[in-house]
């Protein structure tokens, strides 16, 4: 008897160093150090590059977050955060409204455009042809910048309708819809034209009435943030010239008024 005893007051010690361990790594994990950067999902690749510059320069950690720019300022006001980086400014000015974000400044346009497979074996060069029966069309959720973009301009054109009647398919970011043309599980899909250097295997179809409106990305503080310091620091960097803006060149975004990297 007390041979079992001794086994479940052992068991019962092991339990407890179990559960401490864990709560010690839990709360270990949610007291990290770093800057955390909410960003939406298309500027991705470049910003991955320069959160890696700005680390190895200033020793400053950076936590990235990417995701649908309205599912992401859905999680502002729950889980804070530095900096919010969506890719329609419209979003930001939401939240300096509702007093979530503020000090933001705009930091490179968007534009829209079909995404089709190489060579566009459909044929696809308006807005119209989205319609056509034999068409496969993937477009992103409203929680996503391009989706809430691509609903409105549908809208306007009478299309939206009779595109969803169809043969259609809703992703979460700008990503995944340029994916789903990629391998072959959609004919045209509605994407940020600066998409094109990470999709090399897609061809882009330039639309009249995307041109005629313009987004913008750009990044702001968040409202009590814990490192307002360093975020300050990192926007400096995002838009220097001959490092953040360089970057974003490369992936073939524009970086408005940016900045030496002296200042």
């Amino acid at each position: 008897m007390k041979h079992i005893e001794f086994i479940v007051i052992g068991l019962l010690l092991l339990l407890g160093c179990l559960v401490t361990l864990i709560v010690e790594s839990t709360d270990e994990s949610l007291d990290c150090p770093g800057l955390v950067i909410h960003c939406a999902a298309g500027l991705q690749r470049p910003v991955e590059e320069i959160a890696h510059g700005f680390e190895k320069e200033t020793s400053i950690p950076i936590r990235l977050n990417f995701g649908g720019s309205g599912q992401l300022y859905s999680q502002l006001d729950l889980v804070g955060g530095d900096l919010y980086f969506p890719a329609d400014m419209s979003y930001i000015e939401k939240g300096e409204a509702e007093g979530l974000v503020d000090k933001a400044i705009k930091v490179s346009p968007l534009v829209a455009e079909l995404v089709v497979a190489k060579g566009n074996p459909k044929g696809i060069i308006s807005l119209a042809d989205l319609k056509r029966e034999n068409i496969r069309v993937v477009i992103a959720e409203r929680s996503a910048a391009v989706g809430l973009f691509t609903h409105d301009v549908l809208e306007k054109a009478g299309l939206l309708m009779q595109i969803e009647a169809g043969k259609i398919s809703k992703m979460g970011t700008v990503n995944e819809v340029a994916l789903q043309v990629e391998i072959g599980a959609a004919d045209v899909g509605i994407v940020w034209n600066v998409l094109e250097s990470q999709f090399e295997s897609c061809e882009f179809v330039f639309v009249e009435e995307f041109k005629q409106q313009p987004k913008y990305a750009g990044i702001g503080h968040i409202v009590n943030g814990s490192w307002p310091e360093e975020a300050d620091a990192f926007i400096t960097y995002l838009m220097s010239r001959d490092k953040g803006a360089k970057i974003f060149k490369k992936y073939g975004f524009d970086v408005i008024d940016s900045i030496t990297s002296d200042q």
